[in-house]
């Protein structure tokens, strides 16, 4: 009996610890970069198509750190269409969220089928000039459904395996309405692939939208330089209509980060030695594992991670340098070349479009935030640019 008590006497010790140093993080983190304070804490639910170790899986990282300090409550990560198919992005999360020791944050399983259809993109690619060449839609010809994410075929990768956990059976459409209409205006959407979950939620509840609490894009481009046709942006040409649906939906606030600002937050070897120097934690160590060699075989190596800016301007609007309030048009006419070209005017404006980011005070929080500290180190990302002359 005496043992038994001890060992509970032990466990409570180790948790009162841990919650300590937590809530220690947090207010540091509060404090040093002046984080807005709600009442509740805010819920998220995070939409992507989620690869391994890519920019989604950073953004990813960031919430479910920021899950894990008490900032945000991490509802679910909702799966969609977009680098790749449904079914491995699935086996990406539960497979990352094992390596981040969150594995108790669940995973929904959405749709790779843009709100019109397959498209025969060899026919478009005709129209609108010329398409690079990867991502789902590219490859419905080796088409593994969903629930099969365990069962990948080609898709499968032997450095990761397949997942321990499951996905939930829940659908991503079902669980959003489910979420939104259990905590009307407190759950914020961050949606950093193609828009097909929301807009479908937003198609079967028409007071989806305004019972959330907002919603943050990372999508489009405001300008006439594409990046994967002449005149449009990965996620809003896989299912343009979706963007469309859900810019003209009543959504209380709504955030984009177009492609624009991600060239002033890239991953270089600045950000990883900073990650180095701090205190380590699972989420720090998964990422140093596996990408610090690259930067440090290449030190002038730098990379875009686009989607990490839409989880890091909701957490702390501080790093935002330059936005402007627009309203915004996609195209949505697939016999057109301009088929998801965004075109953006200031009149009407109802959208927030982050064009910048303060890159110091940006990788400074995320660093701090992946390494849970508590105090200000003596090294800042400023400090290993210079180290590093880049």
């Amino acid at each position: 009996m005496k043992k038994i008590i001890s060992v509970l006497f032990l466990i409570c010790l180790l948790l009162t610890g841990c919650g300590s140093g937590h809530d220690r993080a947090k207010k540091y983190l509060v404090q040093t970069y002046h984080l807005p304070q709600a009442e509740r804490i805010p819920k998220v639910i995070l939409d992507c198509d989620m690869t391994y170790l890519g920019d989604d899986a950073m953004c990813l990282s960031i919430l479910a750190q920021a899950d894990k300090l008490g900032l945000i409550e991490l509802l679910g990560v909702t799966i969609t269409g977009g680098n790749n198919f449904v079914s491995y992005g699935t086996n990406a999360a539960l497979v990352q969220l094992e390596h981040m020791e969150r594995e108790e944050i669940p995973v929904y399983m959405g749709t790779d089928i843009p709100l019109n259809g397959e498209r025969d993109l060899s026919l478009q690619e005709t129209i609108v000039g010329s398409i690079d060449k990867w991502g789902a839609m590219y490859h419905f010809d080796a088409y593994v459904a969903p629930d099969r994410y365990h069962d990948l075929g080609k898709l499968y990768e032997r450095k990761w395996g397949y997942s321990e956990t499951e996905a939930e059976e829940l659908n991503s459409v079902d669980f959003m309405i489910q979420q939104v209409s259990d905590c009307p205006e407190e759950v914020t959407l961050i949606c950093v692939g193609a828009a097909t979950n929301i807009a479908s939620a937003c198609q079967k509840d028409d007071s989806f939208a305004a019972k959330t609490a907002g919603i943050v894009y990372m999508g489009t481009i405001i300008g006439d330089q594409g990046t994967y046709t002449p005149y449009a942006d990965f996620n809003c040409f896989y299912d343009a209509e979706a963007y469309e649906i859900c810019f003209r939906s009543d959504f209380p606030v709504q955030m984009v980060i177009p492609h624009e600002a991600s060239g002033t937050a890239l991953l270089d070897k600045a950000v990883f030695d900073l990650l180095d120097s701090k205190k380590d934690t699972p989420t720090a160590a998964f990422w140093l594992d596996n990408q610090y060699s690259q930067y440090l075989r290449n030190p002038k190596n730098r990379q875009s991670c686009p989607d990490a800016i839409a989880a890091v301007c909701f957490l702390n609007p501080n790093v935002i340098a330059g936005q402007e309030i627009l309203h915004l048009e996609v195209n949505t006419d697939t016999q057109s070349p301009y088929y998801g070209q965004v075109t953006a005017r200031a009149k009407d404006g109802n959208v927030h479009v982050v064009m910048a980011v303060d890159s110091e005070q940006y990788w400074n929080f995320v660093t701090d935030l992946l390494c849970e500290m508590t105090e200000s180190s003596d090294r800042d990302y400023a400090w290993y640019v210079e180290a590093n002359d880049l």
